[in-house]
């Protein structure tokens, strides 16, 4: 194209390149694990089209020229098509990052506000979680699409047609001091600056760009996207990430796709040099880069260098660096270095500099080979010219006149580039966009904030205005001070700094914070410290007068990736930073800062964040619960003969029913003691520390019994069952668990079928529920008969047809009674259904992820129970050495002991505390909690048992009972290992809530891109063992159980480092908890890594069959008390047949009739379309086939779903892809009732009405975001 024919817009440059270039590929994505990377592709023309379906889309969803649409698509190809498919709709694109967490919900809400987007599009595996943040934020009202909807839609015909002057976008600045604001870019801006970027890049249509920049700012979206349509060549993309994780992939992108340009800013050279290895750099050939820009943040000299050192063994040439400036408001470029001119560098001196003056004192063209950093002086790189047809002046702060070359002001800007304002924001806009110099009224500047000055017409730029540094009548820049910890001190992490002035003091405070490597956080932070100060004298001649050193991930970045100073200062001054050390001038010593955080809004189901007043009195009516539990025990309650009877005695629960125990979750307005989740795990705990029958009857009342019923019960049913149950007049009990399903809520096969007056009639057998036989209501979950899901429902146990069943004889928790329920076409009113139809398995979820909680109370309980009676026995036993407390194996027990309770408990009250802020807390972490409560109970007690001997083997010292109940906890609400298995399933199949916890709420980023990166090396291990393991879909779970044991630790160690740093809990907890992190890491690695082969269960078969023979069959019979009456006195006799004796291994008779619902049956294939059930058999081969393609399975009608390895979170994804192939509702739990690929398509053909099935492959890599948390793989 000429610059005459050059389209006017964006949407008319589209349209030219699909027509002139429609072949040609435009934009390549990398995404997926690094030895397993995948590319998706897209050409012009399809662009082009994608486009032309989302703009239809937006039109028929009533969005007119102008409108504002936010976008909340994930990097990749579906941000491309919906950012231009908002152009062709002539509406305004707003980027935004989707909503990771309850803060960035809150900000992009404002961006909704600001903006007035009541259209918002986003990426289909963002659906679930944007239809949420929707639901709890201000965007309520806004309509959500999908782009994935798109694809069906016809496509606009005529792209909408706007002039240069419409606004193409919305650019909102995160801003490092200020509040975000959004830009108003026209086309004409794009259009000119897009020119501008041709002629200093010089490309032309055979160039490749390589880029991880965020697309939702300038230099990512403008920079690369727009550039590449700009000038018809091709870009490859990766999310920010990616490289973040493996700043590796973005060299090796550049290596293997020959790309000629590439850029970043300052920060990720560094980052590369640090952390590409030798071994990776070999594998390098940078020799294709014509031009590598650096820009976004201060271009430093010595990063230059490094770069060019480290990289020049790869091909890469110094002089292909680009130094350049730009800003959001001047659209993107506003100067750079140009390929004919060297990068000069000019050694200035530091006193001057600080006086706001220039004073040169060495100059140096071209990247020097070695550090040109001396004392008392400061490096600065030009930035280059200022680009084409643009102005850049710099003017005085004092005179408001344009400065002479060599001085100090503000740099300004005018041109066609330079942007229309902020959106909506008038007076700010006047004040940015339409400044005027003194003496020249008649041209207008856009003023940039940011301070610099010309030499021999380049531009060098100082720092931010409003971050500037002053000391002692010296103005200092924030990023210099935060340079020279950088270069000083490589023990911090790169773009973890953040240097401000204290503004709540009159004197004059430099604060410094830092963050530390996560390899060095065991390391001499004492000694950090001084290095810090070493530093900043070495450099500046300057000292800070604080000190604070915190986890990587704490110090607060814009979305991208400048340091929000201000932001920081906030956070430190309101507590909010994780804290590892801190030093202060005036004191000298460490200083603990409190924990202070603002509540965030309350998620549904959860109680609102008590006020102060109400704390203060629940706490006073805990500690007198407490104290009540403690006189109480001695007094009326026998733990023993609780334990003999198996049975509470009426007295206790009468009694403790009076004391608000029963109903502590309940509000006051019910007669209920209205407790936070924090003070009643505190009564749970305490009680475990008493008995933990009794704890378990307390806790599983409250969560289990009462939650479904106060959060999802109608209006109706909770007036009338509430304050029965806070009183403790009533019992609640919960059934979901099944004789075959146990720890599967999948496989249950309890039904609930809805009759024409909308009641529910429901048959199934449900096993060990607790407390159900003493129980005046107890929920009950069942599949619906119409397969669309699960009900929940509160079961009355006189209703006809509801039978309670016989009771379990358990080895512990022996007072709280196991039954049996059974129900035969049962009766319920639909008004005591709980929650939606379709939605009781969330119901159930989030009841039981609350109950895991509590369980981990309990164990917490139990452990200080144990350490109770190790420490009084070891301190009153003496042995030949002395008191066995004194003895160092003794000390190491409970040494150990001691880390694990004070480990549990900060879990434990922190998933506690955030929950009654209202924080949406991972399930997982909850998951977590139970899994490591369970474990450390399990051996605190058993080590308790040993280390009292044989008195340990002596009922009546109780040590026995705590061993036996503790033995419950692993597997209750879910065996461990089953646990494990899905918690490394949810980190490795798309459950990323956790490690997005991880990074933003405890601050440990360093952490979770560990566990992301271990779970991606331990699935590549796992497939190159699979042999080893019996196939692929062993492999699978045997990696999903390493990596489940590793990813509880790592959240273990996240809670208490940020306990640590806040001084809540001592260092040996701390070390303790690395310690076993690591440990585990270990593990994993060798178990998944260098796998011997296991036994196959063939050779097991055949050990177990020559142990039988050596021992005999062994088996007693002998018949025991009989159970029955009479024949002659039963009230059913009749026949004489009934005189026969019963097997005794069995229930009696009669136990199970009508209790289990019809067994399901596959459809006969002679009944069916035969050639639409090979038309669904092919399509599922095909489907899973791509999808498990690492597996490299051998798929054929016949393979089970079992042998593939299937989880709940690869069910729901494929029945959420067919659901939307073929319009029809399937759900996930069909996978286990047809348990074969031949078997489910058998059922599905006859629902799919002759529905031509799509291909495979276009739904194959549907990244969908699982609903997993509704719908868990164990209990």
């Amino acid at each position: 194209m000429t610059t005459a024919t050059l389209p006017t817009t964006l949407s008319e440059l589209l349209q030219t390149r699909a027509a002139t270039l429609g072949d040609k590929t435009a934009y390549v994505f990398l995404s997926g694990p690094p030895e397993q990377e995948q590319a998706d592709s897209m050409t012009f023309a399809e662009l082009d089209a994608r486009a032309r379906r989302i703009a239809a889309l937006l039109q028929q969803n009533a969005v007119a020229i102008g409108d504002r649409v936010l976008l909340l698509c994930r990097p990749g190809l579906d941000y491309v098509s919906a950012f231009m498919g908002c152009l062709y709709a002539g509406a305004v694109a707003v980027p935004a990052y989707p909503p990771r967490n309850k803060q960035h919900m809150v900000r992009i809400a404002g961006i909704v506000r600001n903006a007035g987007a009541n259209t918002i599009l986003c990426s289909p595996e963002d659906l679930e979680r944007c239809t949420t943040w929707i639901a709890d934020t201000e965007a309520f009202g806004s309509t959500l699409l999908d782009v994935g909807a798109a694809e069906a839609i016809a496509f606009l015909h005529a792209p909408a047609g706007v002039p240069p002057s419409h606004v193409a976008f919305l650019q909102y600045t995160s801003g490092t001091t200020g509040t975000p604001k959004g830009v108003m870019v026209s086309h004409g801006n794009l259009m000119h600056n897009l020119g501008m970027l041709r002629e200093w890049f010089a490309y032309d249509e055979r160039s490749t760009m390589v880029s991880w920049l965020p697309p939702y700012h300038d230099m990512g979206l403008i920079g690369v996207i727009l550039t590449s349509l700009y000038g018809g060549f091709r870009s490859v993309l990766m999310a920010p990430e990616r490289f973040i994780q493996h700043p590796y992939l973005w060299l090796r992108a550049i290596s293997q796709y020959r790309a000629d340009l590439t850029g970043a800013p300052d920060f990720a050279y560094r980052m590369a040099c640090r952390r590409i290895s030798d071994e990776q750099l070999a594998t390098l050939d940078l020799s294709c880069i014509r031009t590598a820009y650096n820009g976004a943040e201060s271009v430093r000299a010595g990063t230059l260098s490094d770069f060019a050192k480290r990289f020049a063994a790869a091909g890469f040439a110094a002089g292909s660096f680009r130094p350049c400036y730009g800003l959001a408001e001047g659209t993107l470029f506003v100067a750079g270095r140009r390929a004919q001119q060297p990068i000069r560098t000019v050694c200035v001196d530091q006193a001057a500099l600080q006086r706001q003056s220039v004073v040169i004192r060495g100059e140096f063209s071209g990247v020097s080979p070695a550090s040109l950093d001396r004392p008392g002086e400061r490096v600065l790189v030009s930035v280059g010219r200022p680009a084409g047809d643009q102005r850049v002046i710099v003017r005085d702060l004092q005179t408001n006149e344009h400065c002479v070359d060599g001085a100090i002001g503000e740099i300004c800007v005018a041109g066609p580039s330079v942007a229309a304002g902020y959106w909506q924001l008038d007076e700010q806009t006047q004040s940015t966009f339409r400044h005027t110099l003194a003496g020249d009224r008649d041209q207008a500047f856009m003023r940039t904030g940011d301070l610099g000055f010309m030499l021999d017409g380049e531009l060098y730029v100082t720092g931010r205005l409003k971050d500037m540094v002053i000391l002692a009548g010296r103005n200092y820049y924030s990023e210099d001070i935060e340079y020279a910890l950088i270069v000083g001190v490589p023990e911090l992490v790169p773009n973890g700094c953040a240097a401000f002035m204290d503004d709540q003091v009159d004197a004059e405070r430099l604060i410094v914070v830092a963050e530390v490597e996560r390899t060095q956080r065991k390391g001499n932070l004492d000694g950090f410290i001084d290095a810090i100060r070493q530093a900043i004298w070495n450099r500046l001649d300057i000292g800070p007068s604080a000190i604070v050193l915190v986890s990587p991930g704490s110090v607060p970045k814009t979305s991208s990736g400048k340091v929000r100073r201000s932001t920081c200062r906030t956070q430190l001054r309101d507590g909010e930073l994780t804290i590892l050390a801190q030093w202060d001038v005036e004191t000298g010593a460490h200083t603990p800062t409190p924990e202070r955080r603002q509540p965030a809004s309350p998620v549904a189901g959860i109680d609102k964040p008590a006020t102060n007043d109400h704390r203060r009195h629940d706490s006073a009516t805990v500690d007198a619960l407490n104290d009540w539990l403690r006189h109480y025990a001695r007094t009326r309650i026998d733990s023993r003969t609780i334990d003999e009877r198996r049975t509470i005695p009426p007295h206790v629960v009468l009694d403790f029913g009076n004391q608000g125990l029963l109903g502590m979750p309940i509000d006051r307005s019910y007669g209920g003691l209205g407790l936070t989740h924090r003070d009643m795990l505190r009564v749970i705990s305490q009680l475990a520390a008493i008995d933990s029958t009794l704890a378990f009857f307390v806790g599983l009342n409250n969560t289990l019994g009462i939650l479904p019923i106060m959060q999802h019960a109608q209006p109706a049913l909770r007036d009338e069952l509430l304050p029965s149950l806070a009183s403790g007049r009533m019992l609640a009990a919960f059934a979901i668990t099944e004789p075959a399903a146990g720890s599967h809520p999948r496989a249950i096969t309890s039904r609930a079928q809805r009759i024409d007056t909308g009641d529910w009639l429901v048959s199934g057998t449900k096993s060990w529920s607790g407390s159900s036989a003493w129980a005046g209501i107890i929920n009950v979950f069942a599949k619906q008969a119409d397969g669309a899901g699960m009900v929940g429902l509160a079961v009355r146990p006189g209703t006809p047809g509801v039978r309670i069943g016989a009771e379990e004889l358990t080895m512990g928790v022996r007072g709280m009674i196991q039954n049996s329920l059974h129900l035969d076409r049962a009766r319920i009113d639909d008004a005591y259904r709980l929650g939606d139809i379709g939605q009781g398995m969330s119901v159930a979820q989030q009841a039981m992820n609350i109950a895991r909680l509590a369980i981990a109370a309990v164990c917490l309980g139990g452990m200080k129970r144990c350490a109770q009676l190790m420490h009084r026995y070891g301190a009153r036993r003496r042995i030949g050495t002395g008191l066995l407390l004194d003895n160092p194996l003794s000390r190491l027990r409970l040494g150990e002991l001691r880390h694990r309770i004070d480990g549990l408990n900060a879990l434990v009250e922190h998933l506690a505390a955030e929950l009654d802020l209202g924080v949406a807390v991972p399930e997982d972490c909850l998951l977590v909690s139970k899994i490591l409560g369970s474990e450390l109970l399990s051996q605190s007690a058993d080590e308790m048992m040993q280390f009292l001997g044989g008195r340990g083997y002596i009922e009546t010292n109780l040590a026995p009972q705590i061993f036996r109940d503790a033995r419950l906890t692993r597997i209750f609400e879910g065996p461990t290992e089953t646990l494990l298995v899905h918690l490394g399933s949810r980190l490795l199949n798309g459950g990323d809530d956790l490690l997005r916890y991880l990074e933003t709420a405890l601050g440990a980023g360093v952490l979770a891109r560990e566990l992301r990166q271990l779970g991606e090396q331990l699935a590549q291990d796992g497939l190159a063992n699979a042999s080893k393991l019996d196939g692929a879909a062993h492999a699978a779970v045997w990696v999903n159980y390493w990596l489940g044991t590793v990813a509880q630790w790592g959240v273990l160690l996240a809670v208490i480092e940020r306990a640590a740093a806040q001084q809540r809990i001592d260092d040996g907890a701390l070390r303790w908890a690395q310690s076993q992190y690591e440990l585990a890491i270990e593990a994993a690695q060798r178990q998944v890594g260098l796998r011997s082969a296991l036994s196959t269960s063939a050779e097991l078969s055949d050990w177990a069959e020559r142990n039988a023979f050596e021992i005999g069959s062994i088996e007693q019979t002998i018949p025991g008390a009989s159970q029955h009456i009479d024949p002659l006195l039963d009230v059913a006799a009749g026949a004489p047949s009934v005189t026969r004796e019963p097997d005794e291994r069995h229930e009696p008779a009669g136990e199970d009739a009508g209790s289990a619902a019809a067994p399901i049956v596959t459809e006969p294939a002679s009944l069916i379309d035969r050639q639409q059930v090979h038309a669904l058999e092919q399509w599922l081969i095909a489907w899973l086939g791509e999808r498990l393609k690492h597996r490299k399975l051998r798929l054929t009608r016949e393979s089970t779903f079992a042998e593939i390895g299937f989880d709940s979170i690869l069910a729901v994804e494929m029945t959420m892809v067919f659901s939307e192939t073929f319009s029809v509702a399937v759900d996930p739990s069909a996978v286990w009732d047809y348990p074969s690929i031949h078997a489910l398509a058998a059922h599905l053909a006859p629902r799919i009405q002759g529905a031509a099935p799509a291909a495979a492959v276009a739904h194959a890599d549907h990244d969908t975001d699982s609903p997993i948390a509704a719908q868990p793989s164990t209990l």
